[in-house]
């Protein structure tokens, strides 16, 4: 078997090697402390996104071992260590960018489609076609979603800050655009009582 160097590895094969050559890794702590860093194998090297993902999650590891064993506590100690996987677990799981990237997808669909009704409803109301309204709301839906949500819900490595942006998101641009859409609904059906 021919062994190569370091640097002529691809990113991913290099990312990999660290991992493995860290001490905690080749001592067992990760595997111990069961948090996902022990078995890379099944991971291809090509799947970047999520190997720095690893990275930054066996950087907290490391950290929080070296803390761990600064304040006297033996990580040797299976319970020891196993609580300390519990804690480096809570920072999140890690997710590969096609979770996030259909997060991103289906966040922009959700705002084009909510935008191109409430938009759409607006148009009844100054008695012009819905469809047309509805097509510039979807245009409108479809930028800001383009430019303020896709581009940060991509970027996040973790599945709970994928549902915390996403939330943030909805909660920010699809919750009072749901209240002008209804503000629309009442306006056009007392227009339709009263006024037609």
């Amino acid at each position: 078997m021919e062994t190569k160097k370091f640097e002529d590895l691809n990113k991913g094969d290099q990312i990999k090697a660290d991992l493995y050559s860290r001490p905690n890794a080749m001592n067992g702590k990760y595997r111990a402390a069961q948090i996902g860093l022990d078995d890379l194998a099944g991971i291809k090297s090509k799947d970047i996104f999520f190997l720095e993902t690893l990275k930054v999650r066996a950087d907290s590891a490391d950290k929080m071992i070296a803390e761990a064993e600064s304040q006297g506590k033996d990580t040797k100690d299976p319970e020891v260590i196993k609580e300390l996987g519990e804690e480096i677990n809570a920072l999140g799981k890690p997710i590969h960018r096609s979770e996030s990237v259909m997060t991103a997808i289906m966040n922009t669909i959700r705002l084009m489609i909510t935008y191109g009704i409430t938009i759409g409803i607006w148009g009844l109301v100054f008695k012009k076609s819905f469809l047309t309204f509805g097509l510039y709301g979807t245009i409108a839906g479809l930028l800001i979603s383009l430019l303020f949500i896709a581009p940060v819900t991509v970027s996040q490595r973790t599945k709970e800050r994928i549902k915390d942006t996403s939330f943030g998101a909805s909660l920010m641009l699809v919750t009072p655009v749901i209240y002008i859409g209804i503000a629309g609904l009442v306006v056009w059906i007392i227009r339709l009582i009263f006024f037609n």
